[in-house]
Formats: structure tokens, sequence, C-alpha cells
């Protein structure tokens, strides 16, 4: 039996990946899309981003997301009916906190400005702009990362998800009414939602229109879950402070993107909180290990539902 890697845009790495397997013990044979292979004797698939292939030729093998979203695999119209586990570590968590703890204080202080003074060695000494209440979209292993983070930092925290997850000191929101409740009240909103249908857009001008606090927009979720020209319509007119991207519709972002100048968004490309490769091998090993012994995998993900 042998392992698939399939990693659009990362051909450079897969020598680098297959070496991971190697370190680890794993002696099987580690293929890429490029190989002549068997697709009967594939085992498991680990993935980011593969083009859309015939699914059919495989025998339903294992798929391990080489990240937290499994849009990518959706995308490339992967069976529904598969085994498929998605990537997540500490880590990772950990290292979205940091970028959206980060972000909210480069923003209140306005820290391009004090660059910019600095540079020209001015003492730019100002008040900054503080907000005291965030609204996490999305409770799953991120979000809850982020609003415990946000707690400690002092932040009042609310929680929006479909499934109404409770955390201590977070108030938990769901359904139209939650939602409603915490746009009206929040001062950053920070998107960590999955990609699905329910949630492509889901950051539109009739969800700008109900935030009354002119909140900052941060999104590290999925670039599909906004509407751009909606987001710069809320800024331009004042329902929004202003944008802080890490993930975007059409990814790298064009150059001639308005994102780019416009003076209330800040970029950055999809940088927030990135995999790092010898983990995911770790947890593919040890799914595959699972899904060989008929055990329950690690972070298992429902196709069919998106997430």
């Amino acid at each position: 039996m042998s392992v698939l890697v399939l990693m659009s845009g990362a051909e450079s790495r897969l020598d680098a990946i297959a070496q991971d397997f190697a370190d680890r013990g794993f002696n099987e044979p580690v293929w890429t899309a490029a190989d002549a292979l068997d697709p009967a004797a594939v085992e498991m698939i680990v993935a980011w981003k593969p083009e859309t292939l015939d699914w059919s030729i495989f025998n339903k093998p294992l798929v391990q997301s080489f990240g937290a979203g499994v849009d990518h695999l959706l995308s490339a119209s992967l069976p529904t009916d598969w085994s498929v586990a998605r990537f997540m570590s500490q880590s990772l968590k950990d290292r979205m906190a940091r970028y959206v703890g980060a972000q909210l204080n480069n923003w209140q202080l306005d820290v391009p400005r004090l660059l910019r003074a600095e540079d020209a060695r001015q003492w730019a000494w100002h008040n900054g702009t503080y907000g005291e209440r965030v609204l996490v979209l999305g409770m799953g292993e991120l979000g809850q990362t982020v609003a415990r983070a946000l707690l400690a930092q002092g932040y009042a925290v609310d929680g929006w998800s479909r499934s109404g997850r409770t955390i201590d000191g977070v108030q938990a929101l769901t359904g139209d009414e939650g939602l409603s409740e915490g746009l009206a009240r929040c001062d950053y909103l920070v998107n960590l939602l999955p990609l699905t249908e329910a949630t492509r857009g889901f950051l539109n001008a009739e969800l700008f229109k109900r935030c009354q606090r002119q909140p900052v927009v941060m999104n590290v979720g999925r670039g599909g879950s906004l509407v751009d020209a909606d987001l710069l319509a809320a800024i331009d007119s004042g329902r929004l402070s202003g944008a802080i991207l890490d993930v975007f519709n059409t990814e790298p972002l064009p150059a001639d993107h308005d994102f780019w100048s416009h003076p209330l968004v800040r970029v950055t490309p999809h940088i927030a909180s990135t995999s790092e490769p010898s983990e995911v091998i770790d947890l593919a090993i040890e799914n595959l290990r699972r899904h060989r012994a008929g055990k329950a995998l690690l972070f298992p993900v429902d196709l069919s539902r998106e997430y």
C-alpha cells in the first residue's frame, strides 16, 4: 500500500514531504502525481488544493488535508463519502491567536503611522483608538483558541456559531437573533467560519448594515466568505471603521485590487497561521494507523456537511 501527495502550488516541497515520511520510519511508497502509480494501491492521499481528478480510479483512500480547511477538497469534487481528516495542532491555534491579538493591537495604536513617523524621525504620540468587545464568528478549534486569548487580554468576547458552543467567559450566540445581538455591540468582528455554501458571501452588505458601532472587520477564515465590493462600500460609507484581511477570493491578491490602495484596509498574504509540514505528516501517519485499525480519526470531517 502507498501514500499519494497532491499539493497544487507546492510542487517544490514534495521531495521534502516524502523525506518527512521517511524520517519518521514510514518505509511504504510515497508518490506524487508525477509518478507512475497504481491507484488501487493508494491507501491515503495527503492533499492541498488538488486538481480535480477521476476519483473513481481510487479505492476510497483516507484523505488527510494539509490545512485546517477542506473547502479545497470540495472544489476538487472529492467524493463526500470518503474518510477525510483536516489538520489541526496546538501550534496552528496559537499562531492564529497571536495574529489576531497582534493585529488588533496594531490597529489600535495605528502602527503603520508610527513606523512612518519613525522613518521621518517624528515624535507622533497619539491616544490610540480602542474598542472593548469582539465578536468571533465560528467557534471551532481556532475560534475557541482566539476567544480565550482575547479574554486573557481583557476584551469582552462574544462567540457566534451554528451550535451555540459555550466557553467560560465567552457569551455564546447562535441563530440569526444571536448574530444580530453580536453585530450590534461589537467593536471588532473576527471571521473564522469555514467556507461552505451557507457561509460563502456571508460577510456582505446586509450583514454590515446590522453593525451599530462601526467595527473593524478581520477576515482570517476564508476569502470566499467576504463580498469584496460590499466591504469597501461599508467602509467608505462609515458603516465600518476598516478591515484587516489575510484571506481573499483570489490568491495571490491581484496587484490591481482596490484593497491594496485603500487607506483603511490592511492586507497580509494568508500568513496568519500556517501548517507546519512535519506536524501534518505526524498527524497523517497517526490517522493512517487509526484508519487501518478501524479506529476514529483525529479531526475527522464530514464532507457532506462541508466541514
